[in-house]
């Protein structure tokens, strides 16, 4: 998962949406991403231990973790693999367990629930955004991403969806693809027909979208609404795409001051943070998410990543094993979890990585 910049932290924008209807908050809480890939520092550091250290059969690692970002960029457009077998199915109140098993902060629960609810009906839109977001939000981008883009078939204008698609684009650095859906988002809203109408008379008919020119339409927009915690939010989104972490830094600290509650944004600012070289500011932020929702997979994964990024790998494995207790099928968190025990020099833990053990991870790093 949270935005996929070289360096940036798992899980910064990196998710999908959180249902206004099943929470009752702005849309900007529909993100559960993040901005995500492996430092570079984490690469050298790799690549140094491995060399002193021939014996360890560990060549694989490396290319595992970072071969993510093309499986995920793959399963994009693929179709969601539901879960079996599933308690839930035949209910006709699994979309009103769904949520409440979401607001309630038991994600595992609530995804079988809401898979049920979309295999009974494949058209709900509701149900697949908020099934995107409860994936997201338990580290698990590859099933987020493919419930955004159902739930972006059954409604095409859905606001919350739109936004959540061009985080999930902008984590991968498929520029095009998420200033599409981030003009997508202001396009359907009439508020703002006319910023929009002038930006395409401006640009002439087909003309590309850049980053660039759809973030200077966001700003006359956030100028427009500077009320709209939403709107700061894409903007902070579309600055760390154009890698200008300062100004995405500033978008998301107002709509912050609009929305303090927001537990995805507080996740947005530490990872905008992390990638700008800011790791203490964004540890504060991270546990401000957590403070909020303290289930928050992907934030207990990018407080493990903000260690890892200060050199303190052995800090670090705790918080990934407490985000793997949360959602064992983190693939990612293994991944990351696996690199700071090398580099720690915890070689002898492998094998309990190898066979997911759990138990005697927590043994060895309580948290």
């Amino acid at each position: 998962g949270e935005f996929a910049a070289a360096g940036s932290p798992a899980g910064a924008v990196r998710t999908p949406a959180y249902s206004t209807a099943a929470q009752g908050g702005d849309a900007a809480q529909s993100w559960a991403n993040e901005f995500a890939d492996v430092p570079e520092e984490w690469a050298r550091e790799f690549e140094e231990m491995q060399r002193g250290n021939p014996d360890w059969a560990l060549e694989n690692v490396w290319d595992q973790v970072s071969g993510e970002g093309a499986a995920l960029r793959a399963a994009e457009r693929s179709q969601y693999q539901f879960t079996d077998p599933n308690p839930y199915l035949g209910r006709s109140d699994a979309l009103v367990i769904g949520r409440d098993l979401f607001r309630r902060g038991v994600l595992s629960e609530a995804a079988l629930a809401l898979e049920a609810a979309v295999r009974a009906d494949g058209g709900l839109c509701e149900a697949w955004r908020l099934l995107g977001t409860v994936h997201a939000e338990n580290d698990d981008d590859r099933r987020a991403i493919a419930a955004m883009m159902k739930a972006n078939e059954a409604d095409p204008n859905d606001l919350e969806v739109l936004l959540s698609l061009g985080v999930s684009h902008t984590n991968e650095l498929d520029q095009e693809e998420a200033t599409g859906y981030m003009r997508g988002w202001l396009r359907n809203q009439p508020r703002f027909a006319a910023l929009e109408a002038e930006y395409a008379a401006a640009a002439g008919p087909g003309t590309a979208d850049t980053p660039a020119s759809v973030l200077a339409l966001f700003k006359r927009a956030a100028a427009a609404a500077p009320m709209d915690a939403d709107v700061h939010a894409v903007l902070g989104v579309l600055a760390h795409l154009s890698r200008d972490y300062d100004e995405a830094i500033a978008a998301f600290n107002t709509a912050l001051d609009i929305n303090p509650q927001d537990y995805s944004l507080w996740n947005k600012l530490g990872a905008t943070q992390a990638n700008s070289a800011r790791s203490g500011d964004a540890m504060g932020a991270y546990q401000r998410a957590l403070d909020l929702k303290p289930n928050y997979v992907r934030a207990w994964c990018n407080m493990g990543i903000g260690f890892a990024n200060q050199g303190r790998y052995e800090e670090s494995v705790g918080y990934y094993v407490r985000a793997l207790s949360l959602n064992p099928q983190a693939e990612s968190a293994w991944g990351y979890l696996r690199i700071s025990l090398g580099c720690c020099g915890r070689i002898e833990l492998m094998e309990a990585v190898d066979n997911k053990d759990l138990e005697t991870l927590q043994t060895h790093f309580p948290l």
